[in-house]
């Protein structure tokens, strides 16, 4: 009689496993799908470690600090002329009194009772008083400069992360009318989006209140939805920055994951921020312009978060595999390291 030969041990298994499932097929289990599964787990980590590594390269190598205190600087100059212009398209919906008083409470939660003082001041002092035609077209005039003027910058500072710059040879006065003009819809967005903010913030406090009488456990929950829907929010803001601003040729889901890390990060470093300048003798270092100053710092560690976050933007838009595609008024630039002999030669 043929002796019999045992199965090998990969049917063993399939039989085992297929008699206990309690099912009419006998279940699988492949250590060649184990093995691919952690490959792909390995290599996510792997991506994403080299993203983070050369986005931080990047961020240092361009100069980082020194831009974000341009943008500081650029910032003391345009805050009011946002605000006036924040304040009045909401107004437009809730009063201006109404929307003054919410972007005052947001900045002085965010920067402090000092700080957002100070900004109301400036706003307050900026505001086109005189009547009359020309009167209030140079001051709207001059709204618009000043509004525009950190965009402008912001939009140089992104340029450089990019690696691209205005072509040369383009028309100088079309090329910054087209800049102020996309600094401007940045302004309208941020405008925008502080509409809505406000817009779900009235509507989350009238739930909040019925919530709290009806079922009191739903209040946590849209306590936590508010939450996410202000990040969401703030990604929505940094989109439009990376998307905008930058003369590089970028579709939403180019700049999503880059507004997604840079909101994140935003909305953890505000705390830390505040809590430093809460902790620190920084107003009364210096005084009478105390508040200045921490304004100053506010929008100078902001604005390394906002680099970072383009730089991060690039990074993984690189990686990706996909190319940098100027705008019709830009160019790519390639940095260089030119040895000093060379040099001596030249």
């Amino acid at each position: 009689m043929p002796s019999r030969t045992s199965p090998p041990a990969r049917h063993r298994l399939r039989a085992t496993l297929g008699s206990c499932s309690g099912y009419g097929e006998p279940a699988v289990i492949s250590l060649g799908n184990i093995g691919d599964a952690f490959r792909r787990v390995r290599d996510e980590v792997v991506f994403w470690y080299r993203v983070v590594r050369d986005s931080i390269k990047l961020w240092l190598q361009c100069n980082a600090f020194s831009y974000a205190g341009s943008l500081a600087f650029y910032t003391l100059f345009s805050l009011a002329p946002v605000v006036i212009i924040a304040v009045t398209l909401m107004g437009l919906v809730f009063g201006e009194d109404a929307a003054r008083g919410e972007i005052f409470n947001q900045l002085q939660d965010i920067m402090g009772a000092g700080a957002a003082q100070a900004i109301e001041n400036a706003v307050l002092q900026s505001r086109p008083q005189e009547s009359g035609l020309m009167p209030t077209l140079l001051g709207f005039g001059a709204l618009f400069l000043g509004a525009t003027t950190v965009f402008a910058q912001m939009q140089f500072s992104l340029n450089v992360i990019w690696g691209v710059a205005a072509k040369p040879g383009y028309n100088g006065i079309l090329l910054y009318i087209k800049n102020r003009v996309l600094s401007l819809t940045v302004v309208l967005a941020i405008g925008f989006i502080l509409l809505v903010s406000l817009s779900i913030g009235v509507a989350v406090s009238a739930a909040l209140k019925a919530a709290e009488n009806l079922v009191p456990a739903a209040a946590t929950v849209l306590g936590g939805l508010e939450v996410m829907i202000s990040l969401a929010l703030v990604v929505a803001l940094f989109a439009t920055i990376f998307k905008v601003l930058p003369d590089v040729v970028l579709g939403w889901r180019d700049v999503l994951i880059g507004a997604i890390v840079t909101a994140v990060l935003f909305s953890f470093g505000r705390f830390g921020i505040a809590l430093y300048l809460a902790h620190t003798a920084t107003a009364s270092t210096y005084g009478a312009a105390g508040s200045v100053v921490l304004i100053l710092l506010w929008v100078y560690y902001s604005s390394l978060l906002l680099l970072y976050g383009a730089a991060f933007t690039k990074v993984h838009f690189e990686h990706r595999g996909a190319t940098i595609l100027p705008r019709n008024s830009a160019v790519v630039v390639r940095r260089e390291l030119i040895a000093r002999e060379e040099l001596a030669q030249s």
